[in-house]
C-alpha cells in the first residue's frame, strides 16, 4: 500500500495524530468560517460539522475558497467537498439550517471540542455565546471592520469572559442588522484596550487580502483551543496568552498605521448576565 504523504511536510511541527478526535464545530460557513475550516484541516483536524443555511452565489466566490463551480450549491456541501479534497479521511457531518431555529444546536456544541464562530449576525452569535458558557466549550470568533480595515478575533476560555463580556466591556451598542456600532469609550479606556481612538467600527466585508489576516488570527486562536483540551499538547504550538486582539491592516482611523496590532486579556465582568446565569451569581 503506497503511504499516505498527505502531512509530511508539517509532520516536525505537528503530532498529527494528537489531533485525530478532535471535533470542531463551524457556525457559518462563508469566507471567514469556510477559510477557517480550510486552514484547520490543512493543520490536521480531521472531524468537522459544518453548520449553514446558505446557498453560494457569484458575488461569494471572490472570497470565499469555494470556486464558481460551487456556484447554486449549499455552502456546507461545497466547503465539505473542499476539505475533502485536502484530505480523504476527513470526516464531515453537514446541518443545512438556521442556527437560530435548530433544536439540536445545544447538543451539537455540547459534542465539539471547539466552536468556530463564524455566523453574521449578533442574535447567531449571543446564542452560541450563552451555550457555550452554559456547558463550558471554547469558541473563537473573527470580525472583519468596514471595508477590511481591520478585524477582532476573541476566543471564549471556560472560566475567562465571554462575548457579552467583551460587549459590555468595550461599551458597544447592540447590533443593528448586523452592522455593529462602538460607542465612544473614554481617554483611559481607549488607552487600555486599544491604544488607539475607537468612534465607530462597523461589520463589512473587505478584499480577501484583508480578510485572510483576521482567518489566519482565527485559525490560530482555535489551535490554541484545541491544544489547552488535549492531555498532551502538540509540539512547537505554545499556549497563546491574550485571549482578545484587534488587527488593523492599514492607517484608515482608528488605527494609525499598517498591521497594527493590539493584544488583550479579557476576564470575567461582575456585570455580566450570561458569566452570572453559569456562575450561579457567584461571579
Amino acid at each position: 500500500m503506497k503511504q499516505d504523504k498527505t502531512f509530511e511536510r508539517i509532520e516536525s511541527l505537528f503530532d498529527i495524530q494528537l489531533l485525530a478526535p478532535v471535533k470542531v464545530l463551524v457556525a457559518g460557513c462563508g469566507s471567514g468560517g469556510g477559510s477557517v475550516a480550510l486552514q484547520l484541516v490543512m493543520s490536521g483536524i480531521r472531524n468537522f460539522t459544518l453548520l449553514d443555511r446558505d446557498t453560494l452565489g457569484p458575488e461569494n466566490v471572490i472570497r470565499h475558497v469555494c470556486g464558481r463551480r460551487f456556484i447554486g450549491s449549499k455552502k456546507v456541501d461545497a466547503l465539505m467537498e473542499i476539505l475533502q479534497d485536502r484530505n480523504p479521511n476527513v470526516n464531515v457531518k453537514k446541518i443545512d439550517t438556521d442556527i437560530m431555529n435548530f433544536p439540536g444546536i445545544e447538543e451539537e456544541i455540547r459534542s465539539s471540542d471547539v466552536v468556530v464562530l463564524a455566523t453574521d449576525n449578533e442574535p447567531s452569535r449571543y446564542r452560541i455565546n450563552e451555550l457555550c458558557v452554559k456547558n463550558e466549550i471554547p469558541f473563537v470568533v473573527g470580525r472583519v471592520f468596514t471595508r477590511g480595515i481591520g478585524g477582532e478575533v476573541f476566543s471564549y476560555r471556560p472560566g475567562l469572559g465571554c462575548l457579552a463580556c467583551l460587549e459590555s466591556f468595550l461599551q458597544r451598542t447592540t447590533y443593528r442588522e448586523g452592522i455593529k456600532e462602538i460607542d465612544l469609550v473614554s481617554d483611559e479606556e481607549r488607552e487600555k484596550i486599544y491604544g488607539m481612538e475607537v468612534s465607530e467600527i462597523k461589520d463589512s466585508p473587505g478584499l480577501v487580502v484583508d480578510i485572510s489576516f483576521i482567518t489566519s488570527f482565527h485559525t490560530r486562536y482555535v489551535l490554541d483551543a484545541v491544544a489547552r483540551r488535549l492531555k498532551e499538547r502538540p509540539k512547537y504550538l505554545h499556549l497563546i496568552d491574550e485571549n482578545y486582539l484587534v488587527w488593523g491592516n492599514r492607517p484608515v482611523h482608528p488605527f494609525k498605521k499598517h498591521f497594527q496590532l493590539q493584544r488583550f486579556t479579557l476576564d470575567r465582568q461582575d456585570s455580566c448576565a450570561v458569566c452570572v446565569a453559569k456562575g450561579g451569581g457567584d461571579v
